[in-house]
């Protein structure tokens, strides 16, 4: 049963191909309030404006920085310390997946990455319970 008080968590999907931002914002906007940026700049912007439950990092971005670098600033920042990022992308390598790890990554999903699969991960992290009232 669906409960009007249950929280909609925010995910934030960082990519700068439209057509990945489109899908993830298509399939996880049932369950998740969704926002997307595609590019340093906007996610600068969008990172100081919203709290985010959970972020969604490519690392290929086509700007100065990449989305290792991101996930490296992302983890400094008091608010967002303890923010679940997984890293979605094409370059499934040792070399990428160690330094997403290194940079804070809780997951890397290489792409395509299967919606079902995604959303159960998400939901297995997001789904803190909550104390119990005493």
């Amino acid at each position: 049963m669906f409960n009007i008080m249950e929280k909609r968590y925010k995910v934030l999907v960082v990519d700068d191909e439209e057509l990945a931002q489109d899908f993830l914002k298509y399939f996880l906007s049932k369950h998740f309030e969704v926002h997307t940026c595609g590019s340093v700049n906007s996610f600068y912007s969008i990172i100081n404006s919203v709290d985010f439950d959970l972020v969604l990092m490519d690392i290929s971005l086509k700007d100065n920085k990449d989305g290792i670098d991101l996930t490296r600033e992302l983890k400094q920042m008091e608010k967002y310390k303890n923010t679940p990022v997984f890293v979605l992308t094409a370059f499934n390598t040792t070399k990428e997946r160690n330094s997403s790890f290194e940079a804070g990554a809780q997951e890397f999903l290489a792409k395509p990455v299967d919606g079902k699969s995604l959303l159960q991960l998400i939901n297995s992290v997001l789904a803190k319970p909550e104390p119990a009232l005493k």
